[in-house]
C-alpha cells in the first residue's frame, strides 16, 4: 500500500514529526564517568547469626510464637464474638490468646533474670539471700 522506499516522504503531504526533533543521539551533551565513593558496609561487623547462644534463640522465638499466637487468638475471638455472636467459640480463642500473652510475659521476665540469679517463679522484688 505505502511505499516505504522513498524515506522522508510521507502521504498526504504530512510533516515528518520526528524532523524537528533533529538526531537525540548526535545532540547529547558528552557527561564525564565519575567514580562512586565506595562506602564501608556496616553488616560486615555484626557477629554471625550462629554465634548466638542457643538459650537466647530458644528464649526469642518461644517468645515470638506466643506472641503471635496471643493476638490472633485474641482478635480473632473478639471478632467472632462481635460479629458472628459466636460466644463459646469466640470466648475459647480469646482465652487461649490470654494464656498465650501470659506465657509470653513469663518467657520474658525468665530471660531478663536468668542473669540476676534469680528463681523465674520467684518476685523480681524479692532478694535472694534473703530467703530462709
Amino acid at each position: 500500500m505505502l511505499d516505504e522506499d522513498d524515506e522522508g516522504d510521507l502521504p498526504f503531504g504530512e510533516v515528518d514529526p520526528e524532523e524537528r526533533w533533529g538526531n537525540p543521539e548526535e545532540d547529547l551533551v558528552d557527561v564525564p564517568e565519575v567514580e562512586p565513593p565506595t562506602v564501608r558496609n556496616p553488616a560486615d561487623d555484626l557477629p554471625d547469626a550462629t554465634e548466638v547462644d542457643s538459650e537466647i534463640q530458644s528464649a526469642f522465638w518461644g517468645a515470638v510464637v506466643y506472641a503471635n499466637v496471643a493476638l490472633f487468638g485474641v482478635s480473632l475471638g473478639l471478632m467472632l464474638v462481635g460479629f458472628r455472636g459466636q460466644w463459646q467459640w469466640g470466648g475459647a480463642a480469646v482465652l487461649v490468646g490470654v494464656l498465650a500473652a501470659f506465657r509470653t510475659y513469663q518467657t520474658y521476665r525468665a530471660f531478663k533474670n536468668r542473669d540476676r540469679g534469680e528463681d523465674p517463679g520467684e518476685p523480681s522484688g524479692v532478694d535472694p539471700d534473703d530467703r530462709p
